[in-house]
């Protein structure tokens, strides 16, 4: 009976290492993989997260609020921000911007209503801008003049 036996062990011994290594493998690859997805996963959203420093000039007044919005296309979600107009100027922050590529809409709610207010031939009554933006940079300033069409 002992040589039938020793006759099987070296076989039986040769699969359970070949299973062993196998497992081993496996679980090196699942590790790998995972390292791999959360890599993918932080450059994603430390790349992703920009912010845009929106400078404003030409503001009549010192009254109301400059409100700014950010949007890439009308389906994504738009970033806001506002600011108190001082000196003609305002510099607004918008965090978390996640585009390269986005549209700015600015406008000067001087009554603060918090919509853009149009005179009776349907021009705008407060200030406004727009700009189309495209950056690569983590930090990005953007410059706007505003227009005030019922100035003229």
């Amino acid at each position: 009976m002992r040589s039938s036996l020793h006759f099987f062990n070296p076989y039986i011994v040769y699969i359970i290492n070949l299973f062993i290594l196998s497992f081993k493998e496996q679980e090196t690859m699942k590790r790998t993989t995972l390292l791999i997805i959360l890599a993918m996963i932080f450059t994603y959203s430390t790349v992703g997260a920009r912010t845009i420093i929106v400078k404003v000039s030409n503001i009549r007044g010192e009254q109301g609020t400059i409100l700014v919005m950010a949007q890439s296309g009308k389906e994504s979600k738009p970033v806001y921000g506002m600011a108190k107009p001082e000196k003609g100027e305002a510099t607004i922050t918008l965090e978390n911007v996640e585009w390269e590529q986005f549209d700015l809409s600015v406008f000067h709610d001087e009554n603060e209503n918090y919509k853009m207010d149009f005179t009776d031939d349907k021009k705008p009554a407060e200030g406004y801008a727009m700009k189309s933006c495209k950056t690569r940079k983590e930090e990005e300033t953007v410059k706007l003049k505003l227009y005030y069409p019922s100035n003229e």
